[in-house]
């Protein structure tokens, strides 16, 4: 067992280099790309980089080559195609996948259709590849959650605002805690570069993700807005999935507690950055198939009763890797202070998910769903640290179900334009202070978990010693 003991610091200032280069304003792209670049994968010697153009792009392949040291086109990988829809308009998802990278290298590359580089004359865009097994480096990453949304003109300035501050983080990757792209998390919520509107375009619009993961591979959770094959399509890990032996699919669901038949995505799946552990999760359920039960309850047999496929994964990958530092990443949240999003009592105690996270030494788990800033205290001795980090762009709420196991929590209430707050909590002056990422950094047996609102404003800082 860990110990699991928050050493306060004081304000610390993190100076980072941003990896890819900002477009200069003559520097057009193609007029056939609908989707900007992004990645996802970044596992092992591995990465995917994705896009999207219009149907007149028949062929695809990205070039790359490491930063400084041979040009951005030394070498070519070919991309596989995927016929989507996007509102009305049919487009096409391109992926490749570039495989034997050296550890913790940079990387420069572009895209082609055919023979056009569809970037135009923008600077290549640059990432860094993931940490080697053995590595004993930092690693720093992202995590935020409950995000893709916007008004009826397709605007979210506080969702631009946070994707420009995790753009300037220096994070490896990012990590979600589900909910991306609302109401349903659909290829016209997911959107693209030209369309915009109401619930259109709240991912992939110019001033959201494409600020950030042209150099920030991301690993998508699920939630209950957007159990969708749209997110297997728009995020594929293969690789992540296939060396943990997860589950990547859409499956039919029938019929616990009344609910109608239906296909859902289950995404779970785990993967190494360094030494340390990282479990992506599917705590989740459909809100309009809810029977005789609840979405927590749909939940916990779906996924979590003794038995359930995802249940059995995790118990056998838990055991599989002992003694080091894993973190866990799901969306129905261990503990919150939101009285809507509430605490899912299923997930809770030491003959749940919970339970079976503290037995096998998980140190941090980090939830979305309750759209408010949340850290709680390890329920009981042996259990994990817990976050709710759901202030990524949707809607915010307010926090009022005070007492422990939180120890710090904000919200607010959009109506009545007021902040709230529980326990060790600094009640927020403007809605500003809320929408927020987390910037973690693990370095040996230390985890820094530092709160950044869209402004960039450090809050909440604590480290926990997680020596064995």
């Amino acid at each position: 067992m860990r110990r699991r003991f928050p050493v306060l610091l004081g304000s610390v200032v993190l100076v980072v280099s941003l990896l890819g280069a900002a477009r200069p304003s003559d520097a057009t792209p193609s007029s056939s790309l609908t989707r900007a670049p992004y990645l996802t994968d970044l596992v092992q010697g591995h990465v995917t980089i994705n896009w999207a153009t219009t149907t007149a792009v028949v062929r695809g392949h990205v070039m790359y080559g490491e930063q400084g040291v041979e040009p951005c086109d030394a070498h070519r990988v070919g991309a596989a195609s995927t016929p989507i829809t996007v509102g009305t308009v049919a487009e096409t998802q391109w992926s490749a996948t570039v495989s034997k990278l050296k550890h913790d290298t940079a990387y420069c590359y572009s895209l082609y259709g055919g023979p056009q580089d569809l970037l135009g004359a923008a600077p290549p865009p640059v990432f860094r590849s993931q940490l080697g097994p053995r590595s004993t480096a930092p690693v720093t990453f992202a995590v935020f959650g409950d995000w893709g949304q916007v008004d009826a003109t397709g605007a979210n300035r506080d969702q631009a605002n946070l994707m420009s501050q995790i753009a300037a983080s220096g994070a490896r990757f990012a990590v979600t805690t589900g909910d991306t792209g609302y109401p349903d998390g659909s290829q016209i919520n997911y959107g693209d570069l030209q369309q915009t509107g109401n619930n259109m375009s709240a991912v992939f619009g110019p001033s959201f993700w494409p600020v950030a993961g042209a150099s920030i591979p991301l690993f998508n959770g699920q939630g209950n807005h957007g159990e969708s094959s749209a997110a297997l399509v728009n995020w594929p890990e293969s690789h992540a999935v296939s060396s943990s032996g997860g589950r990547y699919q859409v499956d039919v669901q029938c019929c616990q507690n009344g609910t109608k038949s239906a296909s859902y995505p289950s995404e779970w799946y785990a993967f190494n950055a360094g030494q340390v552990r990282f479990y992506v999760l599917d705590a989740s359920w459909d809100n309009g198939n809810v029977g005789t039960s609840t979405i927590y309850g749909n939940d916990y047999d779906a996924h979590w009763a003794l038995g359930d496929a995802e249940r059995t994964w995790l118990e056998n990958d838990l055991a599989q890797h002992p003694a080091q530092i894993s973190i866990a990443f799901f969306h129905f949240p261990l503990y919150t202070s939101n009285a809507t999003e509430a605490t899912d009592p299923y997930l809770d105690g030491p003959s749940s998910l919970e339970g079976l996270l503290g037995q096998h030494g998980v140190d941090l788990v980090f939830n979305g769903h309750a759209h408010i800033y949340e850290r709680n205290a390890p329920s009981a001795p042996g259990m994990p640290v817990s976050y709710v980090t759901g202030g990524g762009g949707a809607t915010l709420e307010p926090v009022s179900v005070c007492g422990a196991p939180d120890l710090y929590a904000i919200g607010w209430t959009p109506s009545a334009a007021t902040g709230s707050k529980c326990d060790g909590g600094t009640k927020p002056t403007s809605i500003d202070h809320v929408y927020h990422f987390l910037l973690v950094t693990v370095n040996g047996s230390q985890v820094t978990v530092t709160p950044t609102d869209e402004l960039g404003r450090t809050f909440d800082q604590q480290t926990y010693d997680l020596s064995p």
